[in-house]
């Protein structure tokens, strides 16, 4: 007899253990321009690379830990004009809101080794770094 309830307490224990233990179902995050924003970028110090005629912008941070990753600029027909004007060839302070790239979200994913992180980035302002110049 107390085998019998033994055995139907392991049973219902095993059971009902899911549903205590459950964490519940993460959130994905969203990714894209305006989606989950991930991080602010404040003047960061970046090396911007852009093509007029495929109106396509991007750089690469040099501070910050972010070491081979590359950002995207979500909006960059509205800068092509500014960073023509720009010496891109020094770095660059770059301000705006950060945002997965989403073939770098789904890529990952799919690889067991860490890719380089890729983003996209809603620019609100590129300013010239004066920081030790005359």
């Amino acid at each position: 007899m107390k085998f019998n309830i033994l055995r139907y307490f392991i049973i219902v224990l095993i059971m009902i253990a899911p549903v205590l233990f459950d964490q519940g179902c993460k959130k994905q995050p969203k990714c894209g321009c305006g989606k989950d924003m991930i991080f602010q970028l404040d003047s960061a110090e970046a090396l911007v690379q852009f093509n007029e005629s495929t109106k396509t912008a991007l750089f690469y941070p040099t501070l910050g830990g972010s070491s081979g990753a590359t950002y995207y600029f979500c909006n960059p027909s509205r800068w092509i004009d500014t960073l023509k004007k720009m010496n891109t060839q020094e770095y660059l302070l770059v301000s705006g809101k950060a945002y997965y790239d989403c073939t770098y979200l789904y890529n990952s994913s799919n690889y067991s080794y860490q890719l380089p992180p890729v983003y996209q980035v809603e620019v609100t302002s590129i300013v010239e770094d004066k920081y030790g110049k005359k």
